[in-house]
């Protein structure tokens, strides 16, 4: 339910987040006797030695788009810092974390990826438009793990290659079915709005399909350009055609804002609005139109409000915005931070399964054991091992311009016990 792909709309908006109103709570200050051991700052002559190991990282942080997944890198690197700092490393071992940037481009993530071999024991937190590129690379050295969530069938299909949330063509179906018995009516007249990307129109056919497998009725489905800003356009024919249901997964946070800002503009209050994921950034109220604009907008995911909504019930929560402020200061977490500190987790939970020696072979023997990871709470339980997505979900609304839990949500936890519906090849 937590589209890894939803967010790759985004390629061509830059969204730039502020702390105001995404967690509501304020980013806590680590304590002053813990010394800072920055991973990206620590050296090692090998890719692992008695001392010390290195971990890669090849995500797209500049080109045509500055900064669009620079979140894969920080938060990678503020868990094995975290690590380092509090822990003494791994096994006595301190990490190495070498971070490049592909810069929008298939060949720099190819070239990048190759180079990094024979400095790391393992990737980590990598996430690209163009990974298909690097798994080219890593498909002939199975015995390096690439723990990194995947846009391409192919690199996620290795069986090096463990993700946090699998790539997986179709839908969970537990907050569609939420909205089918509550929606009923709204969900005969539904509006797809999809970012002209391969990644973000392969989750939507997911989408649709799974919708339709329960009973929904697209009524409307528009695929728009990079460059379009104003979806007015779409807007008025999505009110044309009757539609009272609109869902925002398929595109990034500064569309839907956009989207949303247009809709209170023209009027048009459709009963239902969701999103699953993308929408969740700090500002997206304030720069959707405010709360007489977005308010009660669903968030159905499968992540805890990381934010900030869910510190008081997700310990982990703290720690990951601590982390991050602490190696990162000013940083602003976003879905890719989380991924990438979720990866560096799911990785450093391997090396310490792993048998001896420490090797690339023995952590992806290690990793292909891991058949329930959940990030310490931070995400719905998933099966790297088994490459199998999350079904259990969160449900949030937007209230008074705030993500919050409501039911079914538990105060803490998932919703479980629903299914994951795959469309028939």
């Amino acid at each position: 339910m937590l589209m890894v792909f939803a967010l790759v709309g985004a390629a061509c908006t830059s969204h730039k987040a502020v702390n105001s109103g995404g967690g509501g709570t304020t980013v806590p200050t680590v304590a002053p006797t813990i010394k800072l051991v920055d991973a990206a700052k620590v050296s090692c002559p090998a890719a692992v030695t008695s001392t010390c190991f290195g971990v890669g990282n090849v995500s797209t942080i500049s080109g045509i788009v500055p900064g669009l997944f620079l979140g894969a890198s920080v938060g990678t690197d503020a868990y094995l810092s975290y690590i380092d700092s509090t822990q003494g490393g791994v096994d006595g071992r301190k990490i190495a974390f070498y971070s490049d940037d592909d810069k929008f481009n298939g060949n720099n993530n190819s070239a990048e990826t190759q180079a990094l071999l024979s400095k790391v024991i393992a990737f980590a937190g990598s996430f690209s438009l163009d990974d298909e590129d690097g798994g080219l690379i890593l498909k002939t050295h199975p015995d390096v793990p690439n723990v990194s969530v995947s846009l391409s069938s192919a690199t996620n299909a290795l069986p090096n290659t463990f993700s946090v949330n699998p790539l997986s063509n179709g839908w969970g179906l537990g907050a569609l079915t939420y909205f089918k018995q509550h929606y009923a009516a709204a969900t005969q007249h539904v509006g797809l709005m999809i970012a002209q990307e391969s990644s973000a129109i392969a989750q939507a056919a997911g989408l649709r399909a799974a919708m339709e497998h329960l009973g929904y009725h697209v009524s409307y489905s528009a695929e728009y350009g990079p460059l379009d800003t104003n979806f007015t356009t779409y807007i008025i024919a999505m009110k044309a055609a009757g539609v009272q249901f609109v869902d925002l997964s398929s595109t990034d946070a500064a569309n839907a804002e956009h989207m949303v800002q247009e809709m209170y503009q023209q009027n048009y209050h459709p009963q239902v609005i969701e999103s699953a994921g993308p929408i969740y950034v700090d500002n997206f109220t304030q720069l959707a139109g405010g709360a007489q604009a977005t308010n009660g907008i669903w968030l159905p995911q499968a992540a805890a409000l990381y934010l900030g909504g869910d510190a008081q019930s997700v310990p982990a929560v703290d720690t990951f915005l601590e982390w991050v402020n602490k190696v990162h200061p000013g940083f602003t977490p976003d879905l890719y931070t989380l991924y990438g500190w979720a990866s560096a987790q799911l990785l450093v939970q391997a090396i310490k399964a792993s048998a001896s020696p420490l090797s690339s072979a023995n952590v992806t023997a290690a990793l292909s054991q891991i058949t329930n990871f959940n990030a310490s709470g931070l995400m719905a339980p998933a099966n790297p091992a088994g490459k199998v997505p999350p079904t259990c979900y969160v449900m949030a609304r937007i209230v008074n311009g705030v993500f919050v839990r409501v039911p079914p949500s538990p105060k803490s936890g998932f919703i479980c016990g629903a299914s994951y519906y795959h469309p028939p090849s």
